[in-house]
């Protein structure tokens, strides 16, 4: 079939292969894909593309946790001051109320006394040394929500939930908006209570009115996500997520430009999206930072595309922290962009690294070349792509289903679990998973009934979605009508689709279709671009099919030489249908100079590797002894193998050697045989050859209207040696009812194609004027193209109208010049006309010599007055013949193109 399914070599991402064979030579044989990052992981579509993109979209900021970071007060807060010490204040408790505040305090909480840094994350509080400080001056000042606040910090940080919940719900219920955004933290996380979203809904809404911009960030992704019994609300999540960036809070700065690039909640914005991502950026925000990346990496947001730029700002992102980052400064040093030299060991570090860091396109990655690229085993492949799949990723999941339907990594094949990884893949976004799910569907796998149309759906679902294995896969199915009405010039789209994707198989498709008009009019020039793109990139069968344009000189001008160097480029890879005509050119010296040998060592690649023209082409050389040593016996081997392969003309070959007894042992029947299977592999050859075993009743029972079925055949193909059978049957009624007119039309189809005998028979008719008028002027034009064809017949009859002046001019001379021709053709008539000539000084000087030599050869040929005029001399004729050798026939090479 010609649909893409997983390719056992997996050089790339589950690969789909497909193949096509043409006529004239032509042979059609089908990474992740490079998306914009969106917020979600698209999938792999395929090894033979170059380079590959391994790369998934960055895990978007929908899907992130609450930030684990104490939040300011209301932005509108005046900063604090600690309470004013009374004439009572111990010296130890203003010592702790320092203590407290210098360990404790959050750097965006505007309630903090200026001028202290504070730590900003309540995870890493010095707790051993804040709690007593803090319940001291707490204890000093319980009116001073803030001290509740920190005491909570640290409580936190030491890991005592319950005690922190106390105290963060003290200071909430003071009004502290800070502590009522970490409180909401702590019920969200179920960090000291019981989970309950509802509740941290509630206080989040509470900070969120003061102002707070961590509170508004909460409190947007909870109306993005849907969360806490709230209806996805895009809109109100951009209004609130807007506050919080216009704030100057930076991870809401990154969800408004995330949402922005997404068209979520606002309207899609790429530059708007940039200026976001470049505030969060210069607050010193990785994922920020990797967003830019991207940017430059695409030429979004109206920036040009540079790999360089993108690749500094990815290296800032990892720097950073950014995982994903690190995952593409890995794909950039895979590929060796940006600057970079190519390095997998150096890429598979990084991809390591990101993956041990949790990345789950880092563990795709790394997965990847684990598998296909060395250092490392299929084993340990797959336990990095459990581990994707089990975080959600989609590319994980489809590579888990690739694994088990080809039985990588030690898994037993098993088209049940695989089909049930691509559908759980698929579901989570994998359209390639999609696009197997509808290989599975078509061929009745993993427990499927086959269901072509059903197939053609999901073919369709993930080529909308941009999947171009699955664009090449609907291609087809439109093209066969499979599935779905045949259309060619919907396929013909969906193949420019594939191909403007960058799938070398579907630029060669495309090409080709262009090029023979299949879906739309012909542009040959155009199709051979393609050719040209998927040549160039290094696919052999669009080598072979542009070094046939240049042979053939079809949309490109005819050059020999290019297209030998098109073979070559092919042959290189292994290609042996370049190799059949690569030989062929040699064999003609077309481009190169002429070599036999090398034709025939180039026709036996391809024989070997099973093409039946190169088996024929072989065979052919050892027939005629051209570039190797005659023989026969290996001839008619070859002959075989391609015969029983389907070769048409091999067929017929074989069906010849029978007929004739020539290096087979003669045999009517099996000669019958092979010409009929010739026949109706659509050999014109073997159809009037067939139609002869017909008429005579050899080697099967004689039937005219079979050999008057088969010379039709022959004839609806244009082979002229068909139209005149045909065409004589039609005279005779012969197997068909007899009809002058109709044998009149066809023997002028074979008479314009140059064949002697039909040109000598048309001549006839125009002249009795059977079948249509009589048309002396055209009898006499296909007299003279059957005398220059070649036929002695017609030679002699114009010779006979020059001596008695019928219809032309009386020209003795020129009669005698043509019964010559005919003579020097073996024309017995001919040769006595001649040798009467020279006797009598007709038209030429008179030689009784030259006269009686001529008189001789046409007695040898049976001439009845050649021989009466040599008993009339005295003379015999029976020594004529001796010395004579007759020439062989010529013969045309044969070779296949």
């Amino acid at each position: 079939m010609n649909y893409r399914s997983v390719r056992p070599d997996e050089s790339g991402l589950p690969r789909v292969a497909l193949s096509f064979s043409s006529p004239n030579g032509f042979s059609l044989a089908a990474a992740i894909a490079v998306l914009t990052i969106a917020g979600f992981c698209l999938p792999p579509t395929g090894a033979a593309a170059a380079p590959l993109d391994r790369r998934t979209a960055p895990l978007a900021a929908p899907g992130s946790p609450s930030p684990q970071a104490s939040s300011p007060g209301a932005a509108d807060s005046r900063p604090g001051e600690p309470p004013a010490a009374s004439s009572s204040e111990t010296q130890a408790n203003r010592e702790a109320i320092e203590i407290c505040d210098a360990l404790a305090s959050d750097p965006d909480d505007v309630t903090r006394p200026q001028g202290l840094s504070g730590e900003r994350s309540p995870d890493a509080v010095d707790f051993a040394r804040a709690i007593p400080a803090c319940t001291t001056a707490l204890s000093a000042h319980p009116e001073e929500p803030r001290y509740a606040f920190q005491l909570a910090r640290a409580y936190r940080s030491a890991e005592r939930y319950d005690e922190a919940v106390r105290t963060y719900d003290q200071a909430a219920r003071a009004g502290h908006a800070a502590a009522q955004y970490d409180l909401g933290q702590m019920y969200d996380d179920g960090l000291g209570v019981a989970e309950d979203d509802t509740r941290a809904l509630a206080l989040f809404r509470q900070s969120a009115g003061a102002g707070t911009p961590w509170a508004l960030y909460a409190l947007g992704l909870m109306h993005r996500d849907g969360r806490a019994g709230l209806s996805p609300n895009p809109e109100e999540a951009a209004r609130l997520l807007l506050r919080a960036a216009e704030a100057g809070l930076a991870a809401a700065q990154l969800e408004v430009g995330y949402m922005q690039q997404a068209g979520i909640g606002f309207p899609a914005d790429d530059a708007a999206a940039l200026a976001w991502f470049r505030k969060a950026a210069d607050a010193g925000n990785a994922d920020a930072l990797m967003w830019i990346g991207s940017f430059h990496e695409n030429g979004r947001g109206g920036l040009t595309k540079s790999d360089e730029i993108a690749l500094d700002f990815y290296r800032r992102a990892s720097e950073g922290g950014n995982l994903f980052a690190t995952n593409m400064v890995g794909l950039f040093t895979a590929d060796g962009r940006g600057g970079l030299t190519a390095d997998s060991e150096k890429a598979v570090a990084l991809y390591r690294k990101a993956a041990e860091g949790g990345d789950p396109d880092g563990q795709v990655n790394l997965g990847w070349e684990l598998a296909n690229n060395g250092g490392g085993t299929e084993a340990e492949a797959l336990e990095w792509f459990r581990k994707a799949a089990d975080a959600g990723n989609a590319n994980g999941l489809m590579w888990l289903g690739s694994f088990h339907e080809n039985g990588r990594g030690g898994l037993a094949k098993n088209d049940e679990t695989a089909l049930d990884f691509y559908r759980r893949a698929s579901e989570a976004g994998n359209v390639f998973a999609t696009n197997m799910i509808g290989v599975f569907t078509m061929d009745g796998r993993g427990g499927l009934a086959a269901d072509a149309e059903a197939a053609v759906r999901l073919f369709r679902q993930a080529a909308e979605a941009g999947d171009r294995d699955a664009q090449v896969n609907l291609a087809w199915r439109l093209a066969n009508g499979e599935g779905a009405a045949k259309d060619e010039a919907e396929a013909l789209q969906w193949f420019g689709k594939a191909a403007e994707a960058g799938d070398l198989e579907a630029q060669n498709s495309y090409g080709f279709r262009l090029i023979k008009g299949i879906g739309a009019k012909a542009d040959p020039e155009e199709g051979v671009t393609w050719l040209r793109r998927a040549a160039e990139a290094g696919l052999a069968t669009a080598q072979l099919n542009l070094g046939k344009m240049y042979e053939d000189g079809v949309g490109v001008g005819q050059d020999y030489a290019e297209a030998a160097a098109w073979y070559e480029k092919a042959v290189a890879q292994g290609d042996s249908g370049s190799a059949i005509n690569l030989g062929f050119l040699y064999s003609k010296g077309r481009g190169v100079e002429q070599d036999e040998t090398r034709a025939v060592a180039l026709y036996r690649q391809g024989a070997e590797a099973g093409e039946p023209i190169g088996q024929y082409n072989l065979a052919l050389m050892y027939d005629t002894g051209r570039g190797v040593a005659e023989d026969r016996a290996e001839a008619l081997r070859w002959y075989r193998k391609a015969a029983e392969a389907g070769e048409a003309d091999a067929q017929t070959e074989i069906a010849l050697a029978y007929l004739e007894g020539s290096g087979l042992e003669q045999d009517d029947r099996q000669a019958f045989e092979w010409f009929l299977r010739a026949a109706e592999n659509g050999s014109a050859d073997a159809q009037t050859n067939l139609s002869i075993l017909y008429v005579n009743g050899r080697g099967t029972e004689r039937n005219l209207g079979e050999g008057v079925k088969w010379l039709r055949a022959a004839a609806a193909q244009g082979d002229r040696f068909g139209e005149f059978g045909l065409g004589l049957a039609y005279l005779s009624g012969r197997g068909v009812k007899a009809n002058a007119a109709e044998g009149r039309q066809w023997l002028e189809k074979a008479a314009e194609k140059g064949l002697g005998e039909a040109q000598l028979k048309l001549a006839e008719l125009h002249e009795d004027g059977r079948g249509g008028i009589k048309n002396p002027k055209a009898a006499l034009h296909w007299y003279r193209a059957a005398a220059a064809s070649g036929r002695g017949e017609a030679l002699g009859i114009l010779a006979e109208r020059y001596r008695t002046g019928r219809g032309v001019p009386a020209d003795e001379v020129a009669a005698v010049a043509l019964d010559r021709m005919a003579a020097e053709r073996d024309d017995a008539p001919a040769q006595f006309r001649l040798g009467k000539a020279l006797m009598e000084g007709r038209g030429l000087p008179k030689d009784e010599t030259q006269a009686i030599e001529w008189y001789r050869r046409a007695a040898a040929g049976g001439d009845k007055d050649a021989q009466a005029a040599l008993q009339a001399l005295g003379l015999s004729g029976e020594d004529e013949a001796a010395g004579q050798e007759s020439e062989p026939a010529a013969t045309g090479d044969t070779a296949a193109e």
